[in-house]
């Protein structure tokens, strides 16, 4: 009952956000087209203000003309210039803003010309003032100024008429668009009401179905709370045991191999002595033999260190003091001397901090990554190793989730055969190897010791790689240790 109504309510919900996202749709462009309609109005009026501009100016420059035919005041005679330089862009200008009007565009040709004759008679008569120190109007000039500023009202009338025709269809526009909005907010808006009573009686049953189940859980809830703490109690018990238990396991790891190494040598001693006393004498599968004896004693020898160093990451551990990776660094460079010469390839060590770290585990971290790297090279390319750190503060810790930390991503990049990274956990389990091991050397050991300091160090160790394209091992430590791993 209660899923059902909290579906009701849920596609209640998301109907009355589709409604609202309609209505907001609708609106905007009723609002849109309303600006438009809006600013196509206070357009046409700010044409018609210009002609009227233009109307007053050409009036105003002919008073002055009068003034100074009349008087001969200079005064009259530059407010005339000033008239006469300002007249042409008002009438650029008003063309511009009618561009659009192909209408108006035919008619302003005939209002410069208009404008240009009667300037040119009026000018006539201010120069002729000038020159004489009179007035002197010619017979019959007087009323061909006049016709000529008929003229110029004429076309001036005809295009505000066209203008005002305009404004006339605009406005209804702009009428229309304010009454559909308005249609429109209003069926929107006894809609969303609609809608939200819906919605709040169904929250209303909601609430009242979700109280009532409520109420039969809370006996439940007691009991499974119950059943929890009991549970909890056998698995903090179970798992005091477990650590108990893997800690008797390391022990018996360390001390099997360790015990085992007597034997082993004692394998290995008898059969070099037995290959070189009575070998000669063996024919050839007895040779054959022999040799299968031997490097099955060697292969066991080295599973049997490799073990006791996996073991040693936690039996033999170290506390944690400031340790210079650099150095660290440095000193396995020296230590790999010899096997880089032998594989012709470069190792190229940037900057490097210091951390809270044990020195001979961070010492092997190195070692292991950086021999790794030279020895899966590709054929007739010369391996080339960069390890680079970066510092940056987490914004929670990437292995407890405790407090932000400052940590140190190392980074282990080569230029070597790579490998698919779906096999990425695999290559950090022990003794798990990804190739054959007449291909590579090796029992597979090395970067299960690697992720098992990383991890004793409250890091994460992972890699980043595409065949034939080399790999990058990342291994992200904290800068300064909090507890002992």
């Amino acid at each position: 009952m209660v899923a059902k109504v909290g579906g009701t309510l849920v596609l209640a919900f998301l109907s009355s956000v589709v409604l609202l996202i309609i209505i907001g749709a609708v609106s905007y462009g009723s609002v849109e087209t309303l600006v438009s309609n809006n600013e196509r109005v206070n357009h046409t009026q700010e044409v018609l203000e210009r002609l009227e501009d233009i109307r007053t100016q050409i009036i105003q420059v002919e008073t002055d003309a009068r003034g100074f035919l009349l008087t001969g005041d200079l005064a009259y005679r530059n407010a005339y210039d000033r008239g006469l330089r300002e007249l042409p862009s008002m009438i650029v200008e008003v063309k511009q803003r009618t561009q659009g009007s192909d209408s108006h565009q035919q008619k302003f040709p005939a209002l410069e010309e208009a404008v240009r004759l009667r300037l040119e008679l009026l000018d006539e008569y201010v120069k002729r003032r000038e020159v004489l120190g009179a007035t002197v109007i010619p017979a019959g000039q007087s009323s061909e100024g006049k016709r000529r500023m008929d003229a110029v009202r004429a076309v001036l009338d005809e295009i505000s008429r066209d203008e005002r025709s305009l404004l006339d269809v605009r406005l209804d526009q702009s009428r229309q668009s304010t009454r559909r909005l308005l249609f429109t907010l209003s069926l929107s808006l006894a809609g969303m009401l609609a809608l939200l009573c819906l919605v709040f009686y169904l929250a209303f049953r909601d609430i009242k179905a979700r109280r009532l189940n409520e109420e039969r859980l809370s006996a439940a809830r007691d009991e499974l709370e119950q059943r929890v703490r009991e549970r909890t109690s056998e698995l903090s018990t179970m798992n005091i045991e477990l650590e108990r238990s893997n800690r008797e396991l390391q022990d018996f790891a360390f001390v099997a191999s360790h015990d085992l190494q007597e034997p082993l040598r004692k394998i290995q001693a008898f059969g070099d002595r037995l290959a070189t006393v009575q070998g000669p004498k063996f024919n050839e599968q007895g040779r054959d033999y022999l040799d299968r004896m031997q490097n099955a004693a060697g292969r066991m020898h080295t599973l049997i260190n490799d073990l006791l160093t996996f073991s040693r990451v936690t039996t033999k551990a170290q506390p944690f003091v400031p340790t210079d990776l650099g150095k660290i660094a440095k000193d396995v460079l020296s230590d790999l001397e010899t096997t880089i010469e032998q594989s012709g390839g470069l190792v190229e060590i940037d900057d490097l901090p210091t951390i809270d770290a044990d020195e001979m585990q961070m010492r092997q971290l190195f070692q292991n990554l950086i021999v790794n790297a030279l020895k899966f090279r590709k054929a007739d390319v010369a391996p080339a190793v960069r390890v680079e750190a970066q510092v940056f503060q987490a914004e929670t810790s990437e292995i407890d989730g405790s407090v932000p930390k400052d940590l140190v991503r190392l980074s282990f990049a080569d230029n070597g055969i790579g490998f698919d990274e779906k096999y990425l956990d695999r290559i950090f389990t022990p003794f798990q190897r990804l190739h054959a091991r007449n291909e590579y050397k090796g029992t597979g050991i090395g970067l299960a010791v690697c992720r098992k300091i990383v991890e004793r160090h409250g890091g994460t160790l992972t890699a980043e790689s595409t065949p034939g394209k080399g790999a990058n091992f990342i291994a992200t430590l904290p800068l300064i240790q909090t507890k002992e791993k």
